[in-house]
């Protein structure tokens, strides 16, 4: 799946479509205000005597955010400058972004995808091919889930802001419910959240899909845990195939840090 298609979807589930922008500008300077905040696409025309040069990416600096274009060097007096591109409501692309790979990390978490049976060329052994799970290979039944939760943390930040939000009353007895948009954002939190949940139970992805593991046990000679490796298909052979140790993380919160080293026979 590409980030691309993620992002426009992410923007259909937000409300926040796109909305562009056609402005001319006279020249004659280095530093232009858009009037657009969070613009994306952004394409830059300089027109004089009628000849359009369309400006390269190096030669301005764009603050997306703010909609200032700043040029390396100011334009000539009698120029016009064209400027076409996308604005948005909400956030910006690098925002959503950082949305998906968040979101993208908690649903693939120490996920692999199916292993895929093949016959080597050559040798005609049989090897086993294990993925771990990326959005590029992302299977198709687990995109909507995946926008799902993208969107639950980009309301997170929506909620966040709102928070700080007070109800209003004037002394004429007008009443500004401000906080109402807090609570709407936080129902609609739990209902997507609630929704995310019921597909990855029906699923079995997620961080709530039932994981099996297997126990580890500590050896009655040293005293240490005994190690355990990933399980492997009987016909399953080669380089790739050879055992692989598994490392659980061992619960530690009461280490001793100090570094002394503990006698055997005792303080004496």
């Amino acid at each position: 799946m590409e980030i691309t298609e993620v992002r426009r979807r992410l923007r259909r589930a937000l409300g926040d479509l796109s909305e562009p922008f056609r402005l001319t500008f006279p020249g004659g300077k280095d530093i232009y205000e858009l009037g657009r905040v969070r613009i994306s696409q952004l394409q830059l025309d300089l027109v004089v005597d009628s000849t359009v040069t369309t400006l390269p990416p190096d030669s301005y600096t764009l603050d997306s955010a703010e909609g200032i274009v700043t040029l390396d060097e100011p334009l000539v007096a009698n120029s016009t400058l064209m400027a076409t591109g996308m604005a948005f409501g909400l956030f910006e692309d690098a925002e959503l972004d950082e949305y998906i790979e968040v979101a993208v990390a908690i649903h693939t978490h120490e996920r692999e995808l199916d292993p895929e049976r093949y016959r080597e060329e050559g040798t005609g052994f049989i090897r086993y091919r294990h993925q771990k799970m990326t959005l590029a290979n992302l299977p198709l039944v687990e995109e909507e889930p995946l926008i799902i939760l993208a969107t639950i943390q980009a309301l997170w930040d929506m909620a966040t802001d709102a928070a700080s939000d007070v109800d209003v009353w004037t002394a004429e007895g007008t009443h500004l419910p401000r906080g109402q948009r807090y609570q709407q954002l936080m129902e609609h939190i739990d209902a997507l959240q609630e929704r995310y949940n019921t597909m990855a139970a029906q699923l079995g992805i997620g961080q709530n899909r039932i994981k099996v593991t297997t126990l580890r046990r500590v050896s009655k000679q040293t005293g240490r845990l005994v190690p355990i490796f990933r399980e492997r298909e009987y016909d399953e052979v080669g380089p790739n195939s050879y055992p692989k140790r598994l490392l659980p993380p061992i619960d530690a919160p009461n280490e001793d840090e100090s570094g002394l080293p503990s006698p055997i026979w005792g303080p004496f």
